[in-house]
This record gives structure tokens, sequence and C-alpha cells, in this order.
């Protein structure tokens, strides 16, 4: 078995992410195999949807890219960013900076949805209309929870499992194969793409293009994957508290309209602030890994 380890280190772009979605559709085919065994398939069940939630991401995200790097790579944790240490002062500077562009994001989602398509395409823009629901149905079941401990494990399973598994997916795993054969610009760009699209949510598309980017950025200035993780983590994890919050009669601001309507000008502030700091947090990421390289 050890004599297929990094195997496919030569491989094009097109036949590794191929080989890479077939693993996903496997695992993931298997995983609904083992969801009819431990649930009843009912959707108005919810803890039978987070169990198919929780088999889901680590099927179709978590455990594929480790599969492949085993292929590609003699390191496999290399090949996939997660041999570095962490640098806790870049995750209070990302923590800090995903805080701080809320608003930006908000206001960009509210441009976004005022997306309308030519009449040729009605067709397409009621069913991105119907996904667009049914998509934040689901997310209200996941998240209506009245518990503390309801609400610690909503934070693993739709902030913590979902930011490790599509960072490990996307950047550790995509944005690799395309940087080893193209730019970081082209790679970093692709991926945000096919990762804000496979998300079926396209009255958000644009933020969470710009959001990949953001992500894909903090890997090509690290090298550490664990950056892309805590900003992913960071981001859903905001939400999930602040739905609790108002779910449970907190008297709370809703956090998707921050930055959008009377609070429109703390949107522009916002996004100024987001330009400023990416520049920032690329010069201060940088220089700190020349230090420790120097060093």
């Amino acid at each position: 078995m050890n004599k297929l380890k990094g195997i496919l280190a030569q491989n094009g772009i097109i036949s590794n992410l191929l080989i890479l979605v077939g693993i996903s559709c496997f695992f993931t085919f298997l995983g609904m195999i083992i969801w009819t065994l431990v649930s009843t398939p009912n959707a108005t069940d919810v803890d039978s949807l987070k169990i198919m939630q929780l088999i889901e991401s680590l099927g179709m995200f978590v455990i594929p890219p480790f599969v492949l790097a085993w292929f590609c790579s003699d390191r496999p944790t290399a090949f996939l960013y997660l041999d570095k240490k962490i640098n806790w002062a870049h995750v209070g500077m990302v923590v800090l900076f995903m805080l701080m562009i809320i608003p930006a994001i908000n206001l960009l989602s509210y441009i976004n949805q005022q997306m309308v398509l030519p009449k040729a395409f009605a067709g397409v823009e009621a069913w991105m209309k119907a996904s667009e629901e049914q998509m934040a149905k689901l997310t209200e079941k996941l998240v209506s929870v009245h518990s503390l401990p309801a609400l610690t494990f909503n934070i693993f399973l739709i902030a913590l499992i979902p930011a490790f598994g599509e960072e490990l997916f996307f950047r550790g795993t995509i944005q690799r194969i395309f940087r080893q054969k193209t730019s970081a610009l082209i790679a970093i760009w692709i991926t945000s793409v096919v990762f804000s699209a496979i998300h079926l949510q396209f009255y958000g598309f644009f933020p969470r293009m710009l959001l990949g980017v953001f992500f894909g950025y903090l890997l090509f200035w690290s090298e550490n994957l664990w950056l892309p993780v805590v900003a992913h983590f960071t981001n859903n994890a905001i939400a999930i508290v602040f739905y609790y919050l108002k779910y449970n009669g907190y008297r709370v601001p809703n956090i998707d309209t921050i930055g959008t309507g009377g609070t429109l000008w703390l949107g522009f502030v916002s996004v100024v602030l987001g330009i400023s700091g990416f520049y920032l947090l690329r010069n201060l990421i940088q220089k700190s890994n020349a230090f420790s390289v120097n060093s």
C-alpha cells in the first residue's frame, strides 16, 4: 500500500480534480447509506437532519482531501498546509478582521439580492429563489435551539465542522491543485468561484466568493490552513450565536442587516476598513513569516 503513496504527485489539474470529486462522491454515497441505517429519513426530524449534516460534511469535505493528499504527496499534512504551528497573534487579527467586515458583507449581500435576470431566464431565476428559500428553511430548522448545550453542538456542527471541512476541501486541496500548475491569483479566484457556487445560494454568491478570496489569500500569505479555518469558523459562529440570542428573546440587533438600511453608512465604513485591513494583514503575516524563517 505504501507503494501507492504519492503516486499522483505528477498528475495534472483536471485528473486530480476528477479524482477528488470521485472520492467525495464515494464517501458521500457511503455516508448516506450509513445515515439510512442509523436514522429515519424524515425531513421534519431535526435530529435526523443534524446526523445527515454531520455525515455529509465528513464524507463530502473532510475525508476526501486526506485520501487524495495521501496519493499526491509523501507528506499529506504538508500537502494540506496542516503541518505548521498556529500563530495566535495572527489568529487574533483574523478574528478581529472578520468582526470588522460584518457590515460590509451584509451590504454586499443586499446589493447581490437586488439581482434580476432577463425575462429569458425567468425559469432559472425561479429555481434560484426556490433553492434559496429551501436552504433558508433548512438552516432555520438546524439553528433553532433553546439550550446552551444545543447551541454548543450547533457551533460544532454548523460552524466548526464546515469551516474545517470546506477549507480543507477548497483551499487545502483544490487551491493547492491549481497552485501547483498556475499562479496564486488564478488558483485563488477559481477556487473561490467554485466554493461560492457549490452552496447553491445565488443571492449571496458575490459576498461568499469574496470571502473565499480572502480565505485563499490568508492561506497564500501564511501557508497555514488554520488561519482560513479560523476566519471561516468566526463567520459561521457569529451568525449562529446571534440567531440563538434572537430566537430566545434576547434584545440583539439583526446581524444580517447591520450595514444596510438605517446603518448603510456603517456598511461603507466597513468596506473601507476591510480593504485597509486586508493589506495590513498581508503585510503583518508576511513580515512575521519572514522573521520566523530568518531567525
